[in-house]
Formats: structure tokens, sequence, C-alpha cells
């Protein structure tokens, strides 16, 4: 009998760890096992269905969709991770909006025939107004250098932001949310979703960008096409938003750049639409 009850405490009490390590606050720098199986599983679920959406839609992913199709203890865990104040992960970034932008426009997929393996940007979208500002100083550059820099990342949806924080923190962070908050912005924090200052990750017409496989910022960093940006992209109302030793705590990236001009023509009553790339 003795020997019974002794099996029975044990097995409880090894099926209270699991539960109890489910429940702790998840540890910035290193994410227990429980968290990082439900995590995971959060990334296979909405990689699964991210496949199954059309190329052209992924950036507009919707936020409440992606929890939806998770399980009481995903959805939990998702909601306690967006949860968490971004300067705790020591990200000084402000947030934006969680909001549609009002003017948001298809830009269609560019195969760029100069990189290897004929990389493509995939569909973008973008706001208009900042729109129309990128082409005037792609216009330009062309003119200078004979060259142009196109749009790899433009918006992106709070859902799209959701989806890449989880991926990156399980296929590239190692599962420490202090580093991945280093590189992605948590939904609502992210220059990309901004209605207005809506940001861009250029890619050149070698398909270096400075994040894919093999590249690294400096490889960036040492086009002419960053060189004349640095130069000139304020003329047209873009800055790079994180520079070498920026305060608001994220790697330098010298392809990411934010619209910021003129706003004063934009009005609440602004119904959301999405148009064609004029």
């Amino acid at each position: 009998m003795k020997r019974t009850f002794l099996t029975a405490g044990v097995l409880i009490s090894l099926a209270l760890i699991p539960i109890t390590m489910y429940l702790v606050s998840p540890n910035y720098d290193s994410l227990n096992p429980v968290h990082r199986y439900v995590a995971t599983s959060i990334v296979d679920k909405w990689t699964q269905y991210e496949e199954t959406v059309p190329r052209f839609e992924r950036a507009t992913l919707d936020i409440d969709t992606l929890l939806g199709m998770l399980n009481f203890y995903e959805g939990a865990f998702a909601r306690r991770i967006f949860r968490i104040r971004p300067d705790e992960l020591g990200f000084m970034g402000k947030f934006y909006s969680l909001d549609k932008p009002t003017d948001l426009i298809k830009i269609d997929n560019v195969v760029l025939e100069k990189s290897p393996n004929h990389a493509e940007t995939g569909v973008q979208y973008y706001p208009r107004h900042a729109f129309k500002d990128y082409r005037e100083m792609m216009a330009s550059m062309q003119t200078t250098l004979g060259r142009r820099l196109y749009i790899d990342s433009g918006y992106r949806s709070p859902g799209r932001q959701a989806y890449l924080f989880f991926y990156y923190l399980v296929k590239t962070s190692d599962f420490v949310l202090m580093e991945n908050a280093r590189w992605i912005a948590m939904p609502g924090f992210s220059e990309h979703g901004s209605p207005l200052y809506t940001a861009i990750d250029f890619i050149s017409e070698e398909g270096i960008n400075g994040f894919s496989e093999k590249q690294t910022a400096e490889d960036f960093e040492k086009l002419e096409e960053y060189k004349w940006l640095q130069q000139n992209a304020a003329r047209f109302n873009f800055y790079l938003s994180y520079p070498r030793e920026n305060i608001i705590g994220v790697a330098f990236e010298p392809w990411h750049w934010h619209w910021e001009g003129d706003t004063s023509i934009f009005s609440s009553a602004n119904t959301p639409q999405i148009g064609p790339n004029p």
C-alpha cells in the first residue's frame, strides 16, 4: 500500500512539473523547456497556416485569426509574451499602432535578375503618401548612380509582426527574448506597421539586403546606394532608423529607413482601403 501511495505521489509530482514550468513567468534570457515547446508549437501552426495563404496576402496577416487557431495554452502563452513591456527586453522604441494604414497600395513582385538565383522581393504593400516619395527618390538615385533599391519589406500587419516575432524567437534567437527584441519588434511597435511613418527594408539589384543568408549589415553598408541614401534620403523624407549604437536598443540596420514627411493632410475620418500600384 505504501509503495502504491509513493508511486502515485511521484507521478503527481512529475505531472506538476510541466504545469509549474508553464505557469512561471517567461525567462527573458532563456525560455524554459515547456515554454520552448509551446513557442515551437505556435510557430509550427502559424507556418502551416501561412503556407496556405497566397504570397501577396502574407504581409497583411490578421492577428486575431492567428491567435484564434491556437489552443488554450498556446494562445495564453502568446498573449503573455505580447503583454511584456518591450523596454523590459531592451527595446526602447515607441508604440505606433495596431491599425491598418488608410492608403495602402499593392506593389508587384520584382525579380532581381542581377542577384544569385534571381531572388525576388515578393509582393509588398506600402502607404500611397510615402510611396510617392520613394518613387521620386529612386528616380533621383537612378539618374545619379544608374541603379536603384527595391522594397524588400514594406508595410507589415500586426499579425505578420506577431508571426515573425515568434518565428525568429524559435528559429534564430535560440529562445532568448532579449536577443530577439534586438531584431524583431512586437506587434504595434514596429515601424513597418506604422500607418504614417512606415519603414522600408531595402534590397539592391544584386540581392544585397544585409540580413539574408551569408550577408551582414556591413555588406549593405558598403553599397554605393547606401552612401547615396545617407547624403540624399532626407530630401525625400526618409531617415535611417537604427544607426550603430542607437538608443532604441535595436541592432544596426543600414537597410531600414522610415518615412517622416508632412502628415497634416491626414484625418481620422479616412477609411481603410487597398488600391493598385499606381
